[in-house]
């Protein structure tokens, strides 16, 4: 591995660790792999254009968000966003399970058979209504509190006494909470994979060949991959153009403003 490549490589990895989205993180590579070719055309090295690469990378990243990100010491020694978010999951994890053995505990004593029927019929009305709610309104909000209300459901129609209830329904519910919030985190940052060529939509990209529609003609480079490409209008060699569309073997793009 090239040290250009070798650099390119980390500086994209501390960006995508810091925070940064999938976009983003490709958009400012291109960046950097056009300017270290333009540096190399002049005779200059990536030392000169990139300098301390952790100092270059935490710039460029506050510089796009606008505001503090994970220092590249925190994100080599894994002190990142991400991996506390992890260690804050088994807070919560250990918390719902706690509740949960505590709540079995308790259930062993048994409960009032009429309180009992009150709350069977309540826990289930209200499993019922967040999850109806849930997919009306398909945020993953309401989901945990069903599946807690579901438990505590299935303690009340044994017997278990109302205390065991709550707990089960607590606990539970954090333990889905923290469960599921990765997946609530993935849909607010609209992170969600694609697969096969239709990965490249959304991607920042470089025309290599004159793009024109009449004729068909048309090269981009999206990161290290060279595509066919066309769009509705001509656009020059050295543009910068976003895809968004995929059709067949070629890509769709568009001119991005600058």
């Amino acid at each position: 591995m090239s040290e250009r490549t070798r650099i390119i490589a980390e500086v994209e990895s501390y960006w995508l660790e810091a925070g940064l989205s999938n976009t983003e993180a490709a958009e400012m590579r291109l960046e950097l792999d056009q300017h270290l070719t333009d540096a190399e055309a002049e005779g200059r090295s990536v030392d000169e254009v990139v300098g301390n690469t952790a100092t270059f990378a935490e710039s460029w990243a506050e510089a796009r968000r606008g505001r503090p990100v994970a220092s590249w010491k925190d994100v080599q020694s894994g002190q990142t966003r991400k991996q506390r978010m992890s260690r804050r999951d088994l807070i919560s994890y250990g918390i719902g399970t706690a509740a949960v053995v505590a709540a079995a505990a308790v259930a062993g004593q048994g409960g009032n058979d009429v309180d009992n029927e009150v709350w069977r019929w309540m826990w289930t009305i209200l499993a019922v209504v967040l999850g109806i709610g849930e997919i009306l309104t398909a945020g993953f909000f309401l989901l945990p509190f069903a599946v807690g209300a579901a438990a505590a459901a299935i303690l009340a129609w044994i017997g278990a006494a109302v205390l065991a209830q709550w707990l089960v329904f607590f606990g539970v519910s954090i333990f889905a909470l923290a469960y599921l919030r990765k997946y609530i985190v993935r849909q607010d940052e609209g992170d969600q994979p694609r697969v096969g060529a239709n990965r490249w939509v959304g991607e920042m990209g470089l025309v290599l060949e004159d793009i024109e529609p009449d004729t068909g003609a048309g090269m981009v480079r999206i990161l290290n991959e060279e595509w066919r490409a066309k769009a509705l209008s001509p656009i020059e060699t050295g543009t910068r153009i976003v895809v968004t569309e995929v059709k067949g073997t070629r890509l769709v793009v568009e001119r991005v403003e600058s």
